[in-house]
């Protein structure tokens, strides 16, 4: 594996936590006992954990939110939009 491949890979699980963390504060549990799939009350609660964070409204469209109903589409928007690992404020 490349060296630029590790990294993203790193990046990528390093995004995975922080929203695994975020998500874990909602119904007060542990990061591993989040479920892959986020419902809605999850994702409003999630929203608002990014705001607190990174110290900036999450404006997204419809398209992007519908992208966020797993822990994974999560991660990827979040990576696209610049939050995440090292970008808090």
């Amino acid at each position: 594996m490349s060296e630029v491949a590790e990294a993203s890979e790193a990046s990528e699980e390093s995004h995975r936590a922080e929203v695994l963390a975020m998500l874990a504060t909602y119904g007060e549990r542990r990061p591993e006992e989040v479920p892959e799939s986020v419902d809605s009350l999850e994702l409003a609660w999630l929203i608002h954990q990014i705001e607190q964070r990174y110290g900036k409204p999450f404006d997204a469209d419809d398209d992007v939110l519908a992208r966020m109903t797993t822990v994974t589409g999560v991660t990827e928007v979040l990576a696209e939009l610049g939050y995440g690992a090292g970008a808090a404020a």
